[in-house]
């Protein structure tokens, strides 16, 4: 009981963050009313493995580009969101014109 309300409270039950997915902008533009795109890759890690039971959709860059109709990418953002280490998804986000 003490171990599962150390775990409820713990913070380890959900994390979501974003960071960048590209760490030099030194010569990255700064437009208004870019378009952003995005495409999530979901897993469920198997019991004593680390690879995914399932996993679905492209989470490239390129592929993300294609299907907005950018023409150039800029910038991109990884969005992870966790629930008990179970549930993992990741939203790439580019930016772009």
């Amino acid at each position: 009981m003490a171990f599962a309300f150390a775990l409820l409270f713990s913070g380890c039950m959900y994390v979501h963050t974003v960071e960048p997915l590209t760490l030099n902008l030194d010569r990255t533009p700064v437009v208004a009313g870019e378009r952003s795109g995005s495409l999530k890759l979901i897993t469920f890690p198997r019991m004593g493995g680390s690879h995914p039971l399932v996993a679905w959709d492209s989470a490239a860059i390129g592929d993300i580009a294609k299907k907005q109709g950018m023409q150039e990418v800029y910038f991109a953002d990884l969005e992870t969101l966790s629930i008990l280490r179970i549930w993992n998804q990741y939203t790439v986000h580019v930016y772009g014109k």
